[in-house]
């Protein structure tokens, strides 16, 4: 039993396991249609990568990894960068270590969950408990918001277009190619992969 639990503290304080997030924001425009082969970034918060503490306005210098396609589900394109080196005040400094990051457009933290508004969690909520008791409940809650927030002009449309976007049909859509603009903010989740050796 003791080897078993051994194992299981070594598996998840592995460091080859972690995933750090770095909040970023682009320094020149990128598109996962057409995309360059080389990025940059530059953090808005402090963060540690590879052992090494940088801080807000360091410079992370990419190179593009993959592109894959959005898909059915309403998945979106997704982004794979290797990061190569960082620049500090003191200068251009290589990363040991090869590391992947994934662009993320938020990820979920306490500060993401106190950004949500209370509305859309009780119109969720709403909807799953809802619809556990009373069949197409939630799709109700949906045109009901949907006439209420009236993004299309007309209360009916609205309404009804708003059904379709909550329910399962909407899931045969295919998700968007991903667009940043210089400037935007977004985050990186950094794995580490192997050593360079």
């Amino acid at each position: 039993m003791k080897k078993i639990l051994y194992f299981l503290m070594f598996f998840v304080m592995s460091p080859v396991f972690a995933a750090d997030k770095l909040h970023v924001s682009a320094m020149r425009d990128f598109n996962s249609v057409n995309p360059e082969q080389s990025f940059q970034v530059m953090l808005i918060e402090d963060g540690v990568l590879d052992d090494v503490y940088m801080i807000k306005g360091d410079v992370l210098n990419c190179t593009l990894k993959k592109v894959t396609d959005p898909t059915r589900a309403k998945r979106d394109a997704k982004i794979y960068f290797v990061l190569d080196s960082y620049t500090d005040k003191k200068g251009t400094h290589n990363f040991e270590d090869i590391m992947v990051a994934k662009y993320a457009e938020k990820i979920l933290s306490k500060e993401e969950i106190k950004k949500t508004p209370p509305k859309t969690i009780v119109k969720k909520t709403a909807s799953t408990v809802g619809n556990f008791f009373v069949k197409g409940f939630s799709y109700g809650v949906s045109f009901v918001d949907g006439v209420k927030e009236n993004k299309e002009d007309n209360r009916l449309k609205s309404g009804v277009k708003q059904v379709y976007d909550d329910s399962f049909l909407s899931l045969v859509e295919y998700g968007e190619e991903i667009e940043i603009k210089e400037g935007q903010e977004f985050y990186f989740v950094v794995k580490k992969v192997k050593n360079k050796d």
